[in-house]
């Protein structure tokens, strides 16, 4: 294994370098221009001087500029302020190296071990480097795309027998999922016999249904991808209320439309049920279907969608007929 191997991805050990000038605090100014001087094309970072103990623990940081303020015959020790040091561990995420590295100004950050022993720091150019990964990530995460979806589906680079694979199988769940619901719809053959009008408003109350779900899911895969660390039992209450108040609201002009049209009590009544309880069953096929592909590390904007839709299309057949077999 490689050393830089050793540490987890995406940690601050995958970025050490240890080739930095180490001093002594008992040098000059002039002892220590001349080190540098002498070994400079061996240094893979230059910004700062490390000083350490001779237990090669780090116990001070000065910044280059800082050596040439001074007389050369001064000692390190003089220019040596003894201020917290901001330091990370190996283990450290590489977005803490940044973190601080803005928020204090340094052009590098060392890496010391849970005794404070010195191994390394993170170059200004890996840290550049990270930020600029991170930005691109997180801008993906926005769209509620992730890298390796990027990649993995980049339509101008693989074959078509691999577009056709890596979508097929939604597909093909979808097309299930449609033979499914016209046995729904013949189970309840008896219901439609009695009322054929029923069958005039399937899709409308299918599409309401799909429609807050398609909403609920957008915001659901926006904010799982912005809101890393998201409460999420408390964010479900906040979107259940939500959506109960648009089926109540749309529950009711639907019943009035109804009412205005057809002048049918049980029609009227059915409609408006279904609309509700339908609407109120997005919160599982919006919700709950994005949240638990993420969980199973699948990306939520590939899957979510088909997947979403048809289990949506099922329950809002189902519970459409179901209501009005009880009610006829």
């Amino acid at each position: 294994m490689t050393e830089e191997h050793r540490w987890p991805r995406k940690s601050a050990g995958r970025y050490i370098v240890e080739k930095v000038p180490i001093i002594s605090d008992s040098l000059k100014i002039s002892e220590v221009s001349a080190l540098l001087v002498e070994h400079i094309n061996r240094f893979e970072s230059i910004d700062y001087l490390y000083l350490v103990s001779p237990e090669n623990k780090l116990t001070g940081v000065i910044s280059i500029k800082e050596l040439y303020r001074v007389p050369p015959d001064a000692l390190i020790a003089k220019i040596h302020r003894k201020s917290p040091l901001i330091t990370v561990l190996p283990t450290s995420d590489r977005e803490e190296v940044t973190a601080l590295a803005l928020q204090h100004g340094l052009k590098a950050i060392p890496v010391v071990n849970e005794s404070g022993i010195f191994l390394g720091v993170i170059p200004h150019d890996a840290i550049t480097a990270i930020i600029n990964r991170e930005l691109r990530e997180d801008i993906l995460q926005f769209a509620g795309i992730h890298k390796r979806h990027a990649e993995f589906d980049n339509i101008l680079d693989i074959s078509l027998g691999d577009a056709i694979k890596h979508r097929l199988p939604w597909l093909l769940a979808g097309l299930g999922g449609g033979l499914l619901i016209a046995s729904i719809i013949n189970y309840f053959e008896s219901a439609l016999e009695k009322n054929l009008i029923l069958a005039a408003f399937i899709p409308l109350v299918v599409y309401i249904a799909d429609a807050v779900r398609t909403q609920l899911e957008a915001f659901t895969i926006r904010d799982l991808a912005v809101f890393r660390k998201i409460d999420f039992v408390r964010y479900f209450f906040r979107q259940f209320f939500t959506v109960a108040a648009m089926a109540l609201i749309l529950g009711v002009i639907l019943s009035a439309v109804s009412y205005i049209f057809y002048d049918k009590g049980v029609i009227i009544i059915i409609l408006g049920m279904a609309i509700i309880v339908a609407t109120l069953s997005s919160l599982f096929s919006g919700l709950l279907v994005p949240y638990m592909f993420r969980k199973f590390k699948i990306d939520p904007a590939n899957a979510s969608g088909p997947i979403g839709t048809i289990i949506q299309d099922i329950i809002s057949v189902t519970v459409y007929f179901t209501i009005a077999s009880i009610l006829i």
